[in-house]
């Protein structure tokens, strides 16, 4: 049983290795995305215990595309029905920087959390400027699935963590 699942492990590692060098290389070729190479959606997150709420971001490619994604959003705002701003206050940094190439089945992600204790804020979307190179991205707005606590905490765009 054990050499089964060493096997396994191994073949998994490898595959896993694989698909990051692969990964690494597009990312090499792959132009820099825009709002339109992405469909961009926002979950809420299974609850990892009673103090924190998370939600995630999630970066696919449009149809046929391929494109590089990094860094952190800038003019990040919760927005109501009626698209005005609800001053949701933000907290923590940014993270350590990184890209990810999407495309396919490859996503990237930002993550998004607050307290479950505390005033909550219930958005209907939140609005961002994607990260660009050398200026600012394309300026998205995206629904909202849930209410949020505040203050913030928002992360770096990157790679989902399994």
């Amino acid at each position: 049983m054990n050499s089964f699942r060493n096997t396994a492990l191994a073949l998994a590692g490898a595959a896993l290795l694989s698909a990051a060098v692969t990964t690494t290389a597009q990312a090499d070729e792959a132009p820099w995305c825009t709002g339109d190479d992405l469909v961009i959606s926002a979950h809420d997150m299974r609850p990892n215990g009673s103090t924190n709420k998370g939600h995630v971001v999630r970066f696919a490619a449009a149809e046929g595309v391929t494109c590089t994604i990094g860094g952190s959003v800038s003019n990040l705002r919760f927005l109501d029905a009626e698209g005005a701003d609800m001053n949701v206050p933000l907290t923590g940094g940014q993270g350590e920087y990184s890209e990810a190439t999407v495309h396919g089945n490859y996503s990237a992600v930002l993550y998004v959390g607050s307290r479950i204790s505390g005033p909550h804020v219930t958005p209907a979307s939140i609005q961002f400027d994607l990260p660009g190179q050398g200026s600012l991205g394309d300026r998205v707005t995206v629904a909202w699935p849930s209410w949020i606590g505040a203050p913030v905490q928002v992360g770096n765009i990157g790679w989902p963590v399994s």
